[in-house]
């Protein structure tokens, strides 16, 4: 009787897969479907186990591939369906109702972290509607494309599209554009630094909302104004734009909405020092996340914020274990980001227990940013904490050389914020 044949290790699975971006969907399920080797599990290398090292069975992914292979037949059947739609309604003279069809098809393309393929769909929509007498699909349009370039960390061509989008809401009336487009600003506003800037347009878009009684978009600009306090320091103002979100957001079943508060706040509790409370802000958090439709990606951030807890209070073993739980829920879900993200983190520990064998959790996030996550800020800030991490353990040429290429990145991106900061940690490197 032959024996059973071993399992194939991920590294190696991910090796014999061109990088097309056709296949991105089997790498994802690659990772989903990978089982760490117990053997090695209980091993002394236990504790620096990244994905890369897990096993996958080709027989489980040959069943587990016919079955993406079915979702992916239905993603691009949705497509043309959207496209053959946008067709329809330009013969019957609807052209707004074609820009709608095809900005739809962007926003599939988005849910899939296809950001380049989104955007395609997009800027094809807003050609169309530049041409429109009626504004508002080229709004819609826009803010779309301005929240796609804002997650892949393009802040200048992100604010250009809020702003469009604010003058022909502005001209058309439209106040839910309008507040939209003040509340896009504001994010890149803050993602980039500028916080005067910021307030200014949270504060505007806030007039709108609540001249509108829009209480859902009230709870989400005191929930950025929350933010934008925490970040500079006035920890008071926050947790009152934090109760304030709240009361708007609770009584509408917000549950995402409302998980992100709570993050929020456990962040202004854990800067205040009371860790109970803070604790307690993470748990609830991530019963709001699990509510309806499990936001996992979520979940993964609120269980990273609350090993940064525990790591901060010097409670490792605790860190530890919520660093692995965002692990698996990454892995679970095929979400790249929070999981370069989970090992970020877990090498940031190996660094403040000066354990150089650390280098393995950065040396898988680079892998992932190279073949799943195509996001140069991500990226960024891999090179960013390795470099961080080599300073620690006294390789300053390494760290040099790390933080060198993150500034390199965040320059093309324009973010001067993490530039500045990046500058001062390589003038540190070279004290």
């Amino acid at each position: 009787m032959k024996s059973p044949l071993p399992p194939v290790r991920v590294e190696q699975a991910l090796r014999l897969l061109p990088e097309l971006e056709v296949l991105l969907p089997l790498r994802s399920l690659i990772l989903s479907v990978s089982r760490p080797e117990e053997q090695a599990q209980w091993s002394s290398h236990g504790p620096y186990l990244t994905v890369g090292k897990r096993s996958v069975e080709p027989a489980e992914l040959r069943q587990r591939a016919a079955e993406a292979a079915e979702q992916v037949k239905e993603h691009v059947g949705a497509l043309y369906a959207a496209y053959v739609e946008a067709l329809e309604c330009q013969q019957r003279g609807e052209a707004g109702a074609a820009v709608n069809a095809l900005r739809q098809a962007g926003a599939r393309e988005e849910q899939t972290g296809r950001g380049e393929q989104a955007r395609a769909w997009f800027e094809t929509a807003q050609a169309l509607a530049e041409g429109l007498q009626d504004r508002r699909p080229e709004i819609e349009v826009l803010l779309a494309l301005g929240a796609l370039d804002e997650t892949l960390g393009r802040h200048a061509e992100a604010a250009r599209r809020y702003q469009r989008a604010l003058a022909l809401a502005e001209a058309e009336f439209h106040q839910a554009g309008a507040i939209a487009a003040c509340l896009g600003l504001g994010d890149v506003a803050l993602g980039t630094g500028q916080w005067t800037g910021a307030r200014a347009w949270f504060s505007r878009g806030m007039r709108l909302a609540e001249a509108s009684g829009d209480l859902a978009a009230s709870g989400q600009l005191h929930h950025r104004l929350a933010t934008l306090a925490r970040r500079t320091g006035d920890l008071a103002p926050a947790g009152e734009h934090l109760r304030q979100a709240r009361e708007c957001l609770e009584p509408l079943g917000e549950a995402s909405a409302m998980a992100r508060v709570l993050n929020t706040q456990g962040q202004v509790d854990a800067g205040l020092g009371r860790e109970a409370a803070a604790v307690a802000a993470y748990r609830e958090a991530l019963a709001w996340a699990r509510r309806g439709e499990r936001d996992a990606g979520l979940e993964a951030i609120i269980r990273l914020n609350l090993a940064e807890l525990h790591l901060a209070a010097g409670r490792l073993l605790e860190a530890e274990e919520e660093a692995r739980r965002a692990e698996q829920v990454a892995i679970a879900h095929g979400l790249t980001r929070r999981l370069v993200q989970s090992y970020l983190l877990m090498g940031r520990m190996r660094g403040r227990q000066r354990d150089e064998t650390g280098f393995v959790f950065f040396e898988q996030a680079i892998q992932l940013c190279q073949t799943l996550e195509r996001s140069p800020a991500l990226a960024a800030q891999v090179y960013q904490d390795y470099g961080l991490f080599r300073t620690v353990l006294g390789s300053r040429d390494e760290a040099r050389a790390y933080l060198e290429r993150a500034r390199e990145i965040f320059e093309s991106l324009g973010d001067t914020l993490e530039v500045e900061k990046v500058r001062e940690e390589l003038q540190q490197v070279s004290a």
